[in-house]
């Protein structure tokens, strides 16, 4: 067994939440074969909480690794110019060589609008976003316009909603959105939380999915699996252990920088009607 060589720092947000312990369990399994501890400081256990001030001390610890936004920018170009090693999960910092680690949000995105448009013949899309200015809903709602010029669609300010990463905030808006009686044939969610807890709104409201609405999220997990969910998986614990790569190979004295962008994969289920030979009709 290696002599253990400190700890690598993490600041996120609710470690509990699916997205943050998977990057956390990939982060463990990396710093644990290299012979580092962790050290997490989680800022928010309770998503309505507002989030305390930071209490890592980012000099007390080997590297410093920060998930999905839980630092300003200013904060982490400051811990950059300090010369301590430092690696991003789920955000960029601009200007700065800063390394970071990202799903391809352009890409999963661009899959779903293109299997809802092209093979279930959906066009009537309702968007449901993440939460404003973190680097993943940003990118997500960027590649989502841009897909609806390149297939020449129309989505009006009703049918952008706003779930900022939260089911339940997910689930009030598509209710509003059916009291409206706004027209729409499919639903795709900037992460498979959101569109599960849609797929539930709907179908209380009596609407049936898929054959009625098509409903399709990004990232796949076993909640995603259980609700025949069409999403496009990304490797989440993949994007821990790529980020606790670069931290360790800049302790280690390596030169790194830049983005990393892991590919994701389209996985076709029951939500949006478009496997075993059922379409929707147009």
């Amino acid at each position: 067994m290696r002599n253990r060589r400190g700890s690598l720092g993490i600041i996120t947000n609710n470690r509990h939440g699916v997205f943050q312990a998977e990057v956390l369990q990939g982060i463990s399994e990396e710093a644990r074969q290299a012979g580092y501890e962790i050290a997490v400081d989680s800022l928010a256990e309770d998503d309505r909480t507002p989030a305390r001030a930071i209490a890592l001390d980012p000099a007390a610890v080997a590297g410093l690794l920060v998930i999905a936004n839980a630092a300003s920018d200013d904060y982490l170009r400051r811990v950059h110019a300090s010369g301590i090693p430092i690696s991003l999960v789920s955000h960029q910092v601009p200007g700065t060589p800063v390394p970071a680690v990202l799903s391809n949000n352009s890409q999963g995105i661009g899959e779903l609008v293109k299997h809802l448009v092209i093979r279930c013949k959906r066009h009537e899309l309702v968007y449901i976003g993440g939460v404003a200015g973190q680097t993943d809903a940003v990118q997500r709602e960027t590649a989502f316009q841009r897909e609806l010029m390149r297939y020449n669609l129309h989505v009006p300010p009703e049918r952008l909603l706003d779930g900022q990463f939260d089911p339940e905030i997910a689930a009030s808006a598509v209710k509003k959105l059916v009291r409206s009686g706004a027209p729409f044939d499919a639903v795709l969610a900037a992460d498979y939380l959101m569109a599960v807890s849609a797929i539930e709104e709907l179908r209380a409201s009596g609407i049936r999915v898929p054959q009625d609405v098509s409903v399709v999220g990004f990232g796949d997990a076993p909640k995603a699996e259980q609700a025949g969910l069409t999403t496009v998986a990304a490797d989440i614990t993949e994007l821990g252990r790529r980020a606790a790569r670069q931290l360790i190979g800049q302790i280690e004295g390596l030169e790194i920088g830049g983005v990393t962008v892991l590919s994701v994969e389209l996985r076709v289920r029951a939500s949006c009607g478009c496997h075993s030979g059922f379409h929707p009709q147009p």
